[in-house]
């Protein structure tokens, strides 16, 4: 091997140590940062507001579904690769990945702040064992199903070396899963459901067109060279 390729390899090494810790800083950032505002207004609401966790576990349920939204969208653009000449592959996967956990974050204080809503009084078995609660079991135990597929999905990108591509690919395949569910869960959950009706049709839209727009590439690049 020669001295340049060495050089090189070291150098590709260290931008991946360098985007991980970038990442990782960024994401415990943005979720510490997001926890202390949140449990700071909690504080901050008047004592009697007993629907004060309510409100922050909604919000910060929308925020979750808005970010993986976008993580669908970006992981769909990103294995098109319409903008792969201008966005570097490193700096693209390192932003999909961010939507992803951040939207984990959010997920995360979505379920765990509902521990202390005097209301529906949840426990920390509803909230990490699908289908446990006695408050709407069906669709809490799919939005607890859906935070740990967001948790494998993101999670197995860290092992997509040992996984091979086929089966990261396959694995993948379930963030379609894991939207749909999501989706159920957040219409079909809350008293404010009627308003996320317009957020999810948005959503599913712009997921099923760029899907429908991937598979096409993807059928037009499998054509062989001199056809249509």
């Amino acid at each position: 091997m020669s001295t340049q390729t060495t050089s090189q390899t070291h150098l590709s090494t260290w931008v991946k140590v360098i985007n991980f810790l970038l990442i990782g800083g960024a994401i415990i950032a943005f979720g510490g940062i997001t926890l202390v505002a949140l449990t700071a207004l909690g504080q901050a609401l008047p004592a009697t507001s007993d629907k004060a966790y309510w409100f922050i576990s909604r919000s910060s349920g929308v925020l979750a579904y808005v970010l993986l939204t976008f993580g669908m969208l970006w992981g769909l653009v990103q294995s098109g690769g319409i903008l792969r000449p201008t966005i570097p592959p490193l700096l693209a996967l390192g932003l999909h990945s961010f939507l992803n956990w951040s939207a984990l974050v959010m997920t995360a204080l979505h379920g765990l702040i509902l521990l202390g809503d005097n209301f529906i009084k949840l426990s920390l078995a509803d909230v990490l064992i699908p289908f446990n609660s006695t408050f709407s079991p069906l669709l809490m135990g799919v939005g607890i199903l859906s935070g740990y597929l967001m948790l494998l999905l993101s999670s197995s990108f860290y092992a997509r070396k040992w996984l091979g591509h086929k089966n990261f690919k396959t694995i993948h395949y379930a963030s379609y899963a894991t939207f749909l569910l999501v989706t159920l869960h957040s219409v079909g959950l809350g008293t404010d459901s009627g308003l996320m009706w317009p957020l999810a049709l948005l959503s599913t839209v712009a997921v099923l067109l760029l899907t429908i727009w991937r598979v096409s590439i993807a059928a037009l690049n499998s054509l062989p060279a001199g056809q249509p």
